[in-house]
């Protein structure tokens, strides 16, 4: 069976997979290029520096923001027996790479994302890629020569020279970007979909996979649940009225509020992670649409408290806070976001006060996705913010 070579960009084949080349030096590969949604085949006995000439042409320095291939597309290309296949890692820091990789290993084994999918689906084999957060345990590490280095750079410095300066930071080519150590490692179809769950956290595609941060399964998030549920009834009980969470995600903080006895509006705008929320939403839960900023907007909804529980993020005007509708808001967040965002903020208002600072979670090392890849929990500080004049 032909040896197949996925990729997102023409040049990643220079950059990530030249190990590949030289393991199949005596066989054909055949080489997709998703961004041009075209392929080309490297014959077996020629050089590395020939077979990466075939790709020069392919090359094109811009083009980062074309609609990607669907699977079927990938699939189309691929053919009926595509034999063994390369991609990029799903949890790719460059994004639009992951995507990539995650959308080849669907056109593979095309399957329904849920917790039933199988883990024995057929696997496709990733390059560990650019990844500064997550460290993935790779299934073989090459060292390339110092001859293939030579060609790998004599490659990108001809072909590909735009991308060394490129303005874009996905297609930028940096030294790290060109390992002389390729790492890769083999993934199944829902072990793939759960890496680009979680490497997609600040987008929609984060509910591509049931609980991508691993907040019902991983020892870390159980106790920083739990802290923030006792946290929250430190400074409200239920006979205060209800309380909104927003940001609900799937509902694990929501069920721990339930379970003490909270009314808890629990707001949730990704459309995927609502529906579970929904569905297995307690009694005394009601599940809402509504974003920080539809809140912020309509002021329906009082409450003796809002929780902001690890969800400023997103880049949310902080002065929305001053339109909700109530007298504690619970914020929770690590501490880097704490500093450059929310203290400045702080410093520069007088609607709130800081009622309380507490720590929440301390930060860990944590393996995630069954031990494919290991990441720093960056922890959880808490600020309880009382609007002036507000006492207990």
């Amino acid at each position: 069976m032909t040896a197949v070579i996925v990729v997102l960009h023409a040049e990643d084949v220079a950059l990530e997979f030249v190990s590949v080349l030289r393991d199949h030096a005596d066989q054909d590969v055949l080489v997709v290029v998703g961004q041009a949604r075209a392929s080309v085949t490297l014959p077996a006995g020629l050089s590395l520096r020939e077979r990466l000439e075939l790709l020069g042409p392919m090359v094109e320095p811009g083009g980062n923001t074309a609609e990607l291939p669907v699977p079927s597309d990938v699939a189309a290309l691929l053919g009926e027996a595509p034999g063994e296949i390369w991609t990029h890692s799903p949890a790719d820091h460059r994004i639009r790479r992951a995507r990539f990789g995650w959308i080849v290993s669907r056109a593979v084994a095309p399957f329904s994302p849920s917790p039933a999918s199988s883990p024995s689906s057929p696997t496709v084999t990733c390059s560990v890629g650019d990844n500064p957060f997550l460290q993935t345990i790779p299934g073989t590490a090459t060292a390339i020569t110092a001859a293939e280095a030579e060609a790998k750079i004599d490659f990108i410095n001809r072909r590909a020279g735009e991308l060394l300066r490129s303005r874009v930071a996905d297609r930028l080519v940096t030294t790290d970007r060109v390992p002389a150590v390729e790492r890769f490692f083999t993934v199944s179809a829902v072990q793939a979909n759960r890496l680009y769950a979680l490497i997609s956290s600040l987008g929609d595609d984060a509910a591509v996979a049931d609980d991508p941060w691993e907040f019902g399964r991983s020892a870390y998030e159980a106790a920083r649940l739990d802290a923030t549920a006792a946290w929250t009834a430190r400074w409200c009980s239920p006979q205060d009225g209800p309380i909104v969470e927003v940001g609900a995600c799937q509902g694990e903080l929501t069920r721990r509020l339930a379970g003490k006895g909270y009314r808890v509006q629990a707001t949730e705008p990704n459309v995927g992670f609502r529906a579970r929320l929904a569905e297995r939403a307690e009694p005394g839960v009601e599940v809402l649409p509504d974003s920080l900023e539809d809140l912020a907007d309509h002021g329906e909804r009082q409450a003796a408290a809002y929780l902001l529980v690890e969800m400023l993020y997103y880049d949310q005007d902080l002065t929305l806070l001053d339109r909700l509708p109530t007298d504690l808001v619970l914020i929770a967040l690590e501490t880097g976001q704490l500093n450059e965002r929310v203290w400045p903020w702080l410093r520069e208002q007088s609607t709130w006060r800081v009622a309380e600072r507490v720590e929440l979670a301390p930060p860990t090392l944590e393996s995630v996705c069954d031990g494919l890849a290991y990441l720093r929990k960056r922890g959880s500080r808490g600020l309880v913010l009382a609007r002036a004049g507000w006492r207990r």
